[in-house]
């Protein structure tokens, strides 16, 4: 894809197995956007970092991690992260999800578009292959670890297809995370649900769970949509 530019910032995903796509926006405008005042945020499998760099926006006084074992998208991250504004406050640790060890501070907000092909052919692009498969980071070990990542009252957002739903709400149960919020994304209103949008938290409350229509009965771009990433999209 290259360069795109949004409103505050520009991403070249060109060194990245996986290149932007509009769930990672659409996740970072939703679950970002609700927890402005977070103090540390971490983006699990950065990529490009589109996803870091929108909790940045949002999140004005935010640290914000990115978490990537692809060195090429490791890289990619890093300059995306040194041309934006927030750069003082953006970072990249080059690892392993499941051998990352991020110290005694734990984290206000835990974002990550995980992979999602769990079955299927592999590409041949071993970057894209690990991008979109589970086998270096996945639901299981996201849902699993979050609890000893987050802060007290900490939230993990995530997005998946919509028939992972029963998976994941299984996985959460097992690792005693708590289902706040959950956004089921359709593409017009007649169409079934396709992606869910996840966040979970340590803390028990009131569950919040709601529907998006990407276009409406006309086909032109539901306002609600509109209004979700608006402040991130320079055209929409």
């Amino acid at each position: 894809m290259g360069v795109f530019s949004f409103r505050q910032f520009d991403v070249d995903d060109s060194g990245c197995g996986m290149k932007i796509c509009s769930d990672s926006v659409l996740l970072a405008a939703w679950f970002a956007t609700a927890y402005p005042q977070a103090r540390r945020v971490a983006d699990i499998g950065t990529g490009s970092g589109v996803l870091a760099l929108i909790a940045a926006q949002v999140c004005a006084g935010a640290r914000v991690t990115g978490i990537e074992l692809d060195p090429g998208a490791a890289a990619a991250a890093r300059a995306n992260f040194g041309r934006s504004p927030f750069a003082d406050r953006l970072g990249v640790e080059e690892c392993d999800f499941a051998m990352w060890h991020p110290g005694e501070d734990r984290y206000d907000l835990v974002i990550s578009n995980p992979p999602y092909f769990t079955t299927g052919e592999r590409s041949a692009d071993a970057a894209r292959a690990a991008a979109r498969h589970q086998s270096a980071l996945g639901y299981a070990s996201l849902l699993h670890r979050a609890p000893a990542l987050l802060a007290d009252g900490g939230h993990l957002g995530m997005v998946s297809p919509a028939e992972l739903e029963r998976d994941i709400i299984f996985e959460a149960e097992l690792s005693g995370l708590k289902l706040r919020r959950i956004l089921r994304v359709h593409t017009s209103p007649r169409k079934p649900c396709t992606r869910l949008l996840w966040d979970f938290s340590v803390t028990d409350g009131p569950l919040e769970d709601a529907r998006l229509n990407l276009r409406d009965a006309s086909g032109a771009h539901d306002s609600a949509y509109v209004a979700l990433v608006n402040p991130f999209y320079l055209k929409i």
